[in-house]
């Protein structure tokens, strides 16, 4: 389940790009301390700092957003909400989980929802930022 970071996933911007990076890196971090059979703790440790940066993540595209007046800002705004209450749900069943299988489970979820949002919802926008920076120059 490691994770490769793929220049088609990035949006244009050097803050954004590098903490997409991030989560790849922090991804393959967790899978291979699981493989190494991690425990549930080193596990939420992960989730926890997870939620934390998704949310500066979210507060820094946002931003972005605004400055290139990104005409579907609300939605994506809606979408961020969405990710960020699933994400956090998830911690739920962390906080309840037995085994490596739902460890992983947990994981593999919060893993596919991101890279669903940056495949979809984030090369929507990624357009504007490239002409936003085309008009700068």
């Amino acid at each position: 389940m490691q994770m490769t970071w793929n220049q088609a996933l990035s949006v244009g911007d050097e803050l954004i790009d590098s903490q997409h990076r991030a989560f790849f890196d922090e991804v393959n971090a967790v899978v291979s301390a699981l493989a190494s059979g991690a425990p549930r703790q080193q596990v939420q440790r992960f989730h926890s700092d997870f939620i934390i940066g998704l949310a500066r993540h979210f507060r820094d595209e946002e931003l972005l957003l605004a400055r290139v007046n990104y005409p579907d800002f609300d939605h994506h705004q809606a979408e961020h909400r969405a990710l960020m209450a699933s994400v956090t749900a998830l911690a739920e069943i962390l906080a309840c989980a037995d085994t490596h299988t739902e460890l992983l489970m947990v994981v593999r979820n919060t893993v596919t929802a991101l890279v669903e949002h940056m495949a979809l919802e984030d090369m929507r926008y990624r357009r504007y930022v490239s002409g936003s920076r085309a008009e700068s120059w």
